[in-house]
């Protein structure tokens, strides 16, 4: 979706310049150029793509920002070079001409290639750069933001999740700081499973994650409570990385609570989406009673009604609660998987 516009505005960019370079791509029609070049984009979008897709998954997971988008972007250009140098010896073949050094050094050293090459440098840098920013806002929340979506506060309804590792402090203790906040950044990593079942991070806050979810894709399949216990999974999966690391392996307790909240951008120095309202609150709250009542997922009876319960959880009331800051009790119920 990227690439192919890009392709296509290098065609616009070139009739510009079309009195300085001259060669036999000229001499095509304007509306035939466009077509080779979108042709160009859909390919270097698949394969960019693909080769983007690998490193997220294998190499850049666990890398600073900075050097996230410098790999990306030395990665297109070696990319591009590869490339131009498999479709030179193509179309030498298909030509049945011989391609030597002389040949294609003047190629590959033309003003136009090295323009192209840059060009295309350029485009990879951006795209890089962009993703990593939307990361930090969190998918679709940046373009969110510069549609104005959130400059005027909204009502909406959503799921909310406190996500809060368990006996913290005793780790801290044990770990010393810096252990321990390697431990957080691991768990932190293996959360990412939850995008799986359309969660949005909001915060990060100390050993808490909050995690929310639109009405209608939180509700599809308990898909807020299948995020929690695929996580715990995860953990389990990989506790012989965790004991051997950090001696433990974390565990986690969960707070749930459906409501409408006001969403709105805030911050003048630093910007971010906030959610104000009582859902959130009482999220935390009820988040806070699993220790209290030995349980490692709390929900409220307002999002317990709603969610459609198959076979694969159970769901015990435990009971009518007052909890912190509020003057009503609230109906809380555990849920375990079956």
């Amino acid at each position: 979706m990227i690439w192919t516009p890009a392709f296509v505005f290098w065609t616009v960019m070139r009739q510009f310049g079309h009195e300085i370079v001259q060669d036999d791509f000229t001499e095509l029609t304007f509306f035939q150029q466009i077509r080779v070049h979108v042709a160009l984009g859909v390919v270097a979008g698949i394969l960019f793509g693909s080769l983007e897709y690998f490193y997220d998954k294998n190499i850049l997971k666990r890398v600073a920002f900075g050097k996230a988008v410098l790999i990306g972007s030395v990665s297109y250009l070696i990319a591009i070079i590869i490339l131009i140098s498999m479709g030179m010896r193509i179309f030498a073949k298909i030509l049945q001409v011989e391609l030597n050094w002389e040949i294609y050094h003047e190629f590959m050293f033309s003003k136009e290639m090295i323009l192209l090459v840059f060009y295309c440098f350029l485009v990879g840098f951006f795209i890089d750069f962009f993703k990593q920013i939307d990361k930090k806002f969190g998918p679709g929340n940046l373009w969110r933001m510069l549609k104005g979506e959130f400059y005027d506060p909204k009502e909406d309804e959503r799921i909310f999740m406190f996500l809060d590792l368990k006996s913290s402090t005793t780790l801290a203790e044990k770990l010393g700081h810096i252990k321990y906040s390697r431990l957080l950044q691991d768990c932190f990593q293996d959360l990412s499973i939850v995008e799986k079942y359309e969660a949005e991070i909001y915060q990060y806050v100390g050993d808490e994650a909050v995690l929310t979810w639109k009405k209608e894709e939180g509700l599809a399949n308990a898909n807020c409570l299948r995020a929690f216990f695929d996580f715990r999974d995860l953990l389990s999966d990989r506790s012989e990385y965790y004991l051997q690391e950090y001696g433990v392996v974390p565990e986690f307790k969960a707070g749930l609570n459906m409501g409408k909240i006001i969403v709105a951008e805030v911050g003048e120095i630093k910007r971010e989406i906030a959610y104000h309202g009582d859902a959130i609150n009482t999220a935390a709250r009820i988040q806070d009673q699993c220790n209290e009542l030995g349980q490692n997922m709390l929900i409220s009876e307002s999002l317990q009604e709603r969610l459609e319960l198959n076979a694969d959880f159970s769901s015990s009331h435990v009971g009518d609660i007052l909890l912190k800051g509020k003057s009503i009790k609230v109906n809380i119920f555990s849920i375990e998987a079956a």
